[in-house]
Protein backbone atom coordinates (compact mmCIF):
# COMPACT_ATOMS: atom_id res chain seq x y z
CA UNK A 1 0.00 0.00 0.00
CA UNK A 2 1.35 3.43 -0.93
CA UNK A 3 1.97 6.15 1.66
CA UNK A 4 -0.90 8.12 0.15
CA UNK A 5 -3.32 5.21 0.62
CA UNK A 6 -2.09 4.68 4.19
CA UNK A 7 -2.66 8.36 4.94
CA UNK A 8 -6.18 8.13 3.52
CA UNK A 9 -6.86 4.98 5.58
CA UNK A 10 -5.69 6.73 8.77
CA UNK A 11 -7.82 9.75 7.87
CA UNK A 12 -10.87 7.50 7.45
CA UNK A 13 -10.22 5.97 10.86
CA UNK A 14 -9.97 9.45 12.38
CA UNK A 15 -13.22 10.45 10.68
CA UNK A 16 -14.96 7.40 12.13
CA UNK A 17 -13.53 8.20 15.57
CA UNK A 18 -14.54 11.86 15.38
CA UNK A 19 -18.13 10.80 14.67
CA UNK A 20 -18.13 8.38 17.62
CA UNK A 21 -16.50 10.96 19.88
CA UNK A 22 -19.07 13.56 18.86
CA UNK A 23 -21.93 11.22 19.68
CA UNK A 24 -20.34 10.25 23.02
CA UNK A 25 -19.74 13.87 23.99
CA UNK A 26 -23.24 14.92 22.96
CA UNK A 27 -24.76 12.12 25.05
CA UNK A 28 -22.68 12.90 28.14
CA UNK A 29 -21.79 16.59 27.99
CA UNK A 30 -18.13 15.65 28.35
CA UNK A 31 -15.79 18.33 26.99
CA UNK A 32 -12.38 19.86 27.58
CA UNK A 33 -12.04 22.62 30.12
CA UNK A 34 -11.80 25.94 28.29
CA UNK A 35 -8.28 27.29 27.76
CA UNK A 36 -6.64 24.29 29.39
CA UNK A 37 -4.28 22.23 27.22
CA UNK A 38 -2.48 20.71 30.22
CA UNK A 39 -2.48 17.25 28.63
CA UNK A 40 -0.42 18.66 25.75
CA UNK A 41 2.25 19.76 28.21
CA UNK A 42 2.93 16.24 29.46
CA UNK A 43 6.46 15.14 28.53
CA UNK A 44 5.62 11.41 28.56
CA UNK A 45 2.99 11.14 25.80
CA UNK A 46 3.49 7.99 23.72
CA UNK A 47 2.20 7.41 20.21
CA UNK A 48 2.76 5.34 17.08
CA UNK A 49 4.41 6.66 13.95
CA UNK A 50 1.35 5.67 11.91
CA UNK A 51 -1.05 8.02 13.67
CA UNK A 52 1.18 10.93 12.64
CA UNK A 53 1.53 9.82 9.03
CA UNK A 54 -1.14 12.34 7.92
CA UNK A 55 0.84 15.11 9.64
CA UNK A 56 4.09 13.99 8.01
CA UNK A 57 2.43 13.79 4.58
CA UNK A 58 0.96 17.27 5.09
CA UNK A 59 4.42 18.60 6.00
CA UNK A 60 5.90 17.04 2.85
CA UNK A 61 3.22 18.62 0.66
CA UNK A 62 3.95 21.97 2.30
CA UNK A 63 7.69 21.61 1.78
CA UNK A 64 8.32 21.52 5.54
CA UNK A 65 9.15 17.87 6.26
CA UNK A 66 12.95 18.18 6.11
CA UNK A 67 12.86 21.39 8.18
CA UNK A 68 10.79 19.66 10.86
CA UNK A 69 13.10 16.65 10.86
CA UNK A 70 16.12 18.89 11.36
CA UNK A 71 14.44 20.78 14.20
CA UNK A 72 13.43 17.54 15.92
CA UNK A 73 17.01 16.30 15.78
CA UNK A 74 18.53 19.61 16.87
CA UNK A 75 16.15 19.88 19.83
CA UNK A 76 16.33 16.27 21.00
CA UNK A 77 16.46 17.23 24.71
CA UNK A 78 12.97 18.70 24.47
CA UNK A 79 10.35 16.07 25.38
CA UNK A 80 7.21 18.04 24.54
CA UNK A 81 5.21 17.60 21.35
CA UNK A 82 6.79 19.63 18.52
CA UNK A 83 3.37 20.63 17.19
CA UNK A 84 2.73 22.34 20.53
CA UNK A 85 6.22 23.84 20.72
CA UNK A 86 5.74 25.76 17.51
CA UNK A 87 3.24 28.11 19.17
CA UNK A 88 3.84 27.82 22.90
CA UNK A 89 4.67 31.06 24.68
CA UNK A 90 5.78 31.77 28.27
CA UNK A 91 2.78 31.58 30.59
CA UNK A 92 0.49 30.06 27.98
CA UNK A 93 -1.48 26.88 28.55
CA UNK A 94 -0.49 25.46 25.21
CA UNK A 95 -2.56 24.44 22.21
CA UNK A 96 -2.16 22.26 19.13
CA UNK A 97 -0.77 24.13 16.14
CA UNK A 98 -2.14 21.57 13.68
CA UNK A 99 -5.36 20.26 15.20
CA UNK A 100 -6.56 18.67 11.95
CA UNK A 101 -3.50 16.41 11.84
CA UNK A 102 -3.23 15.53 15.53
CA UNK A 103 -2.54 11.93 16.43
CA UNK A 104 -4.87 9.17 17.61
CA UNK A 105 -3.80 9.58 21.25
CA UNK A 106 -4.62 13.30 21.07
CA UNK A 107 -8.11 12.51 19.82
CA UNK A 108 -8.85 9.71 22.28
CA UNK A 109 -7.55 11.11 25.56
CA UNK A 110 -10.24 12.53 27.78
CA UNK A 111 -13.20 11.06 25.90
CA UNK A 112 -12.62 7.33 25.61
CA UNK A 113 -12.43 4.15 27.65
CA UNK A 114 -9.83 1.48 28.22
CA UNK A 115 -10.22 -2.05 29.50
CA UNK A 116 -9.06 -2.73 33.06
CA UNK A 117 -9.37 -5.82 35.25
CA UNK A 118 -11.89 -8.41 34.03
CA UNK A 119 -12.14 -6.45 30.77
CA UNK A 120 -14.14 -3.73 32.50
CA UNK A 121 -14.21 -0.53 30.41
CA UNK A 122 -13.19 2.57 32.37
CA UNK A 123 -13.32 6.22 31.33
CA UNK A 124 -9.95 7.75 30.52
CA UNK A 125 -10.04 11.45 31.24
CA UNK A 126 -8.01 14.15 32.97
CA UNK A 127 -7.99 15.74 36.40
CA UNK A 128 -9.32 19.16 35.24
CA UNK A 129 -12.35 17.51 33.59
CA UNK A 130 -12.98 15.33 36.65
CA UNK A 131 -12.80 18.35 38.97
CA UNK A 132 -14.67 20.90 36.87
CA UNK A 133 -17.21 18.72 35.06
CA UNK A 134 -18.23 16.04 37.60
CA UNK A 135 -21.77 15.70 36.26
CA UNK A 136 -20.51 15.02 32.74
CA UNK A 137 -17.97 12.52 34.08
CA UNK A 138 -20.74 10.73 36.00
CA UNK A 139 -22.88 10.59 32.84
CA UNK A 140 -19.93 9.27 30.84
CA UNK A 141 -19.23 6.56 33.41
CA UNK A 142 -22.90 5.54 33.40
CA UNK A 143 -22.94 5.59 29.59
CA UNK A 144 -19.92 3.27 29.45
CA UNK A 145 -21.31 0.99 32.18
CA UNK A 146 -24.55 0.60 30.21
CA UNK A 147 -22.50 -0.70 27.27
CA UNK A 148 -23.75 2.06 25.01
CA UNK A 149 -21.53 3.11 22.13
CA UNK A 150 -18.31 4.75 23.27
CA UNK A 151 -14.77 5.03 21.89
CA UNK A 152 -12.61 2.16 23.18
CA UNK A 153 -8.88 2.87 22.93
CA UNK A 154 -7.84 -0.71 22.18
CA UNK A 155 -10.33 -0.99 19.31
CA UNK A 156 -8.93 2.06 17.57
CA UNK A 157 -5.31 1.03 17.99
CA UNK A 158 -6.17 -2.42 16.61
CA UNK A 159 -7.77 -0.78 13.57
CA UNK A 160 -4.75 1.49 13.21
CA UNK A 161 -2.35 -1.48 13.23
CA UNK A 162 -4.41 -3.18 10.52
CA UNK A 163 -3.44 -0.33 8.17
CA UNK A 164 0.31 -0.88 8.66
CA UNK A 165 1.53 -3.21 11.38
CA UNK A 166 5.14 -2.01 11.24
CA UNK A 167 4.26 1.67 11.71
CA UNK A 168 1.24 1.10 13.94
CA UNK A 169 2.51 -1.45 16.45
CA UNK A 170 5.19 0.20 18.58
CA UNK A 171 4.65 3.17 20.88
CA UNK A 172 7.32 5.87 21.09
CA UNK A 173 7.63 9.22 22.86
CA UNK A 174 5.56 11.58 20.73
CA UNK A 175 8.55 13.47 19.26
CA UNK A 176 10.13 10.21 18.13
CA UNK A 177 6.81 8.98 16.72
CA UNK A 178 6.52 12.16 14.63
CA UNK A 179 10.15 11.88 13.52
CA UNK A 180 9.59 8.27 12.41
CA UNK A 181 6.46 9.30 10.50
CA UNK A 182 8.40 12.03 8.69
CA UNK A 183 11.21 9.59 7.89
CA UNK A 184 8.70 7.07 6.52
CA UNK A 185 7.21 9.68 4.20
CA UNK A 186 10.58 11.09 3.09
CA UNK A 187 11.94 7.59 2.54
CA UNK A 188 8.96 6.55 0.45
CA UNK A 189 9.25 9.58 -1.82
CA UNK A 190 13.05 9.56 -2.05
CA UNK A 191 12.83 7.79 -5.44
CA UNK A 192 9.24 8.55 -6.35
CA UNK A 193 7.48 11.63 -7.65
CA UNK A 194 6.43 13.57 -4.53
CA UNK A 195 2.89 14.87 -4.02
CA UNK A 196 2.12 18.28 -5.43
CA UNK A 197 3.67 21.11 -3.43
CA UNK A 198 0.88 23.15 -1.81
CA UNK A 199 2.65 25.67 0.42
CA UNK A 200 1.02 29.10 0.36
CA UNK A 201 3.42 32.04 0.30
Amino acid sequence: MSIYLKVKAVDRLFYQLDKELGSFQQSTGLACVANCGLCCLKPDINATALEFLPLAYHLLKNGEAEEWLEQLRNDSDNKLCPVLNRIIAPGSKGFCADYAHRGLICRLFGFSAMLHKNNTPTLVTCKPIKEQKPEAVAKANAHIASKSNYPLISNYYTQLRSIDDSLGMELFPIRIAIEKAILAVLGYYAYRKPPKYTKIA
